[in-house]
């Protein structure tokens, strides 16, 4: 009877023991779902950014690459990182077989945003769309071949040896899309990124979601409206007013208003951009080069510095910056003062110190645009400059600039410039001084220029690189076809919970994973 008593009282004590512990295991699961349940209403945040810039498509392989990238939808097989070097993005490594082959390692897992896998045939296909598009990538990538070698295996050949291959891939108009999404017929284009697109309105906005199925780290924010703001000072009053988290291109002008609130934070980032004062070179006055030496001397690169840019930049005489070791260019002067330089090309100064030929006053008119504010200001100080030395210019602002450029007659035009955008002095150069680019805008020719670029995309050694890139820059210098500046630095503002919205040196990688909103 004792044996039974024991053994009924150690069953009692082993049920409770057992209920005990099933009890601290719920106790324990009912943790984790709350816990979880926090980190979903956490990660539910959305955000509202103000850009200045609108696409007029979301076709990534046309002339609105940049801002479909910047909306942080799309990727490229390479990134750069600040320092402008490449480093892996969908390519996860690559070799080089010989001099004009290469073969890539995709990553695994990945997946576009309508659910089909990445693989090398899907980038294949996205590859060799664009170069059927744009012209400009098929210069840039100068492709021969692509194939697919594996899944996740794709062998590029080039038509001769191209030693910016790796950087240009990370060209916007490199990004890799399901092309069948983008026929139109129905629905967004089907990216990789870690945003996927919600909603898009021409000039107005555009929604994008957390890709839950995204092959990286996944987005903070479940959502981010990008607003599309083209006037600098409603940029401004959207961030104050709340009705935005962070702005880009904020006016120099600004900077001092935002920082005196401690609502506001500024970020800014030395860029490679250069804001330029541009020549046409089928304009009667700018086909001679005495005028753009007497403009180019007249330019206050140090008054515009200090006062329109308020110190946010750093004095320009070549295209690149010589943060750059490509852009330590030496400064060229001119012998000639603007009065010889302007009398050797038959101009005489009248009774009211206005320079005149043929009965002719010299005057020209400088385009502007209002998605970079400061370059009308910097057109206002370069106009009073030469107007002190007799030469009058008119200004015109207008909407689109690069149409305007492209289909109307002009004299002068402020423009600004990503110019190593690919981390590489070559795209720049062969898309903007050419003779035959579609994007040479000042229309200029040089035969000696043409044949150091050939001669750039042909060699790889950097230091080399390096000094064929410093000689074409001394070369376009002689020349002028534009007026350089300043290089500007970019300059951001956001409300101070808004965190990994950061000016960055390459200008495309804007909206991102690691954007987030901390209360």
């Amino acid at each position: 009877m004792g044996n039974k008593f024991v053994q009924k009282k150690l069953k009692m004590w082993l049920v409770l023991v057992v209920c005990f512990f099933v009890l601290v295991a719920c106790s324990e699961n009912d943790e984790k779902v709350t816990s979880k349940d926090i980190q979903e209403v956490s990660s539910d945040k959305k955000a509202t950014l103000a850009f200045s810039w609108s696409p007029t498509s979301l076709d990534p392989h046309g002339n609105d690459s940049w801002e479909v990238m910047r909306s942080g939808t799309a990727e490229t097989l390479i990134k750069l990182n600040e320092d402008l070097e490449p480093v892996s993005w969908l390519a996860k490594s690559w070799k080089q077989e010989n001099a004009t082959t290469w073969v890539f390692q995709l990553q695994d897992n990945v997946k576009f945003h309508n659910g089909k896998v990445m693989d090398a045939e899907a980038v294949k296909e996205s590859l060799q769309r664009t170069i059927e598009k744009n012209i400009s990538t098929k210069e840039l990538l100068q492709i021969k071949a692509l194939e697919a070698l594996s899944a996740n295996e794709l062998k590029i050949e080039t038509l001769q040896p191209n030693a910016a291959l790796i950087s240009h891939l990370a060209d916007p108009t490199t990004i890799i899309v399901d092309v069948i999404t983008l026929d139109g017929k129905e629905g967004y284009p089907a990216f990789t990124g870690a945003f996927y697109i919600d909603s898009f309105k021409q000039d107005d906005s555009l929604v994008v979601k957390r890709f839950e199925d995204y092959w990286g780290e996944k987005a903070a924010l479940s959502q981010v409206t990008i607003k599309f703001v083209i006037d600098g000072n409603t940029r401004l009053m959207a961030l104050q007013s709340g009705d935005v988290d962070g702005a880009t291109d904020i006016s120099v002008d600004n900077i001092a208003v935002l920082e005196k609130n401690s609502k506001f934070e500024v970020l800014t980032a030395t860029s490679v951009r250069t804001h330029m004062l541009m020549y046409n070179f089928e304009s009667p006055l700018f086909k001679q080069i005495a005028l753009r030496k007497a403009v180019d001397m007249l330019v206050p690169r140090d008054e515009i510095v200090s006062t329109v840019m308020r110190g946010q930049g750093t004095a320009a005489t070549s295209p690149f910056s010589p943060a750059l070791p490509f852009g330590k260019v030496n400064t060229q002067h001119t012998k000639e003062s603007v009065d010889q330089l302007m009398t050797q090309a038959g101009w005489k100064k009248n009774t009211k110190g206005m320079w005149e030929k043929d009965g002719n006053v010299f005057e020209a008119t400088v385009l502007t645009f209002p998605q970079r504010p400061e370059l009308t200001v910097m057109a206002e100080v370069i106009q009073n400059a030469l107007l002190a030395e007799g030469m009058k210019i008119n200004i015109r602002q207008v909407e689109n600039i690069d149409d305007t450029l492209a289909n109307e007659e002009w004299d002068l035009s402020m423009y600004s410039m990503l110019t190593a955008h690919t981390g590489d002095p070559q795209y720049f150069l062969e898309v903007f001084y050419q003779s035959n680019s579609p994007a040479n805008l000042s229309k200029y020719t040089s035969d000696s220029v043409d044949q150091m670029i050939h001669d750039l995309s042909q060699t790889t050694d950097i230091e080399k690189r390096n000094q064929l890139a410093i000689a074409i820059q001394e070369k376009i210098n002689e020349d002028i076809p534009q007026s350089f500046i300043v290089f500007p630095n970019t300059v951001f503002a956001v409300k101070k919970e808004l965190n990994g919205f950061v000016a960055h040196p390459i200008e495309y990688y804007y909206n991102n994973a690691e954007v987030s909103i901390q209360e």
